[in-house]
């Protein structure tokens, strides 16, 4: 054995258990890969469309029914509230210019607790709406916060667990409490679930004496749906098959998979307000006897009438509910929303 061998044998050695030494000193907690996972999963746009429809075609006693509530979370950059912080915003009734609720969420691994620690600072007074409720769209809004002027609620984090393909979050019973006036005190109990495609919500506020002052009478849900971001033109009128007729089109119209909706003055004799509407239709029960009713990926075409109220309906094309491209010609418009644009699409054989 020559000596040139036997140092490259020790070498090999040393490298090889000082690899292993490292590796070891690594290890991380459950609670800080949670956290990552739960990073990269909650940012999204989430609505429960359906639950709103469905409430009233399943007969769902009218208190109990939920109203649309549209949310919308974006990863932001504050180091002060920590390394992963989010911003929070809810709209409802599908008016992105009324957001109902503001707040940050600032995650960290609570190895204690053995969770995904979640404070809420909650940004949703009057004074603060007009300043903050786009900072999903230009985060720099938000540059002057810090955890010492805009707090979160004591006794109010929410403790994430993973649970059997979702993650579990919810406050400790009976610490969220707070005075409200008038009412004395208050006590708020909040549930969240996040999954891959789902975001649901539950929270609710108790007075002293136990009565319910907010949230579902019969402490269901709100199931919000991952939405998915499309982009629709529309022609007018419908041309096909390389016709050379005059037309005008109506382009980058954005809309969600979630009940969105998109609108334009058409260009005709008569102006028209055209509505273009998607939902990916998640059925809660069968629409026939004896058979699967399939959830679908569907495009309404209708029109509005000059105080906003619904005109004439068109008609609807369906397809299978993970499709990335959705079109309709009616003949006098021609509809296509995709979520990958054609001039970007990656050419096959």
């Amino acid at each position: 054995m020559t000596r040139i061998f036997i140092a490259r044998l020790i070498i090999s050695i040393t490298t090889l258990y000082s690899g292993s030494a490292i590796a070891q000193g690594q290890d991380g907690t459950p609670a800080e890969r949670d956290l990552t996972i739960i990073a990269e999963m909650f940012p999204g746009t989430y609505d429960n469309r359906e639950q709103v429809y469905f409430d009233v075609r399943l007969g769902v006693r009218e208190e109990a029914r939920h109203e649309r509530v549209t949310s919308s979370i974006t990863r932001v950059s504050l180091p002060t509230f920590g390394d992963y912080v989010f911003f929070a915003r809810d709209h409802r009734n599908n008016d992105p210019e009324k957001p109902h609720r503001i707040r940050l969420y600032a995650l960290s691994a609570d190895n204690d607790e053995q969770a995904v620690r979640m404070k809420m600072h909650y940004l949703g007074g009057k004074d603060m709406l007009p300043e903050y409720k786009d900072a999903h769209l230009d985060p720099s809004v938000l540059a002057d916060l810090t955890p010492e002027n805009s707090p979160p609620l004591a006794g109010c984090d929410v403790f994430w667990r993973r649970e059997a393909g979702q993650f579990h979050g919810a406050m400790k019973d009976g610490t969220c409490t707070w005075e409200w006036p008038g009412k004395g005190t208050a006590t708020t109990d909040y549930h969240m679930m996040l999954a891959e495609t789902e975001f649901w919500v539950r929270d609710g506020t108790m007075d002293s004496n136990g009565n319910r002052l907010t949230g579902n009478p019969d402490r269901v849900y709100h199931k919000l749906t991952r939405a998915r971001d499309f982009t629709c033109y529309a022609d007018m009128p419908g041309v096909s098959g390389g016709r050379d007729i005059p037309y005008t089109r109506h382009s980058d119209l954005k809309i969600t998979d979630q009940g969105g909706l998109a609108r334009f003055v058409s260009n005709e004799d008569t102006p028209r307000t055209i509505q273009i509407s998607l939902r990916n239709v998640d059925w809660q029960m069968n629409n026939e006897i004896g058979a699967y009713t399939r959830d679908s990926l569907v495009m309404y075409i209708s029109s509005l009438k000059e105080d906003g109220s619904p005109g004439e309906f068109f008609g609807y094309t369906f397809t299978q509910p993970d499709a990335e491209r959705l079109g309709i010609n009616l003949g006098f418009i021609l509809v296509n929303c995709y979520v990958v644009s054609n001039r970007d699409a990656t050419p096959e054989f």
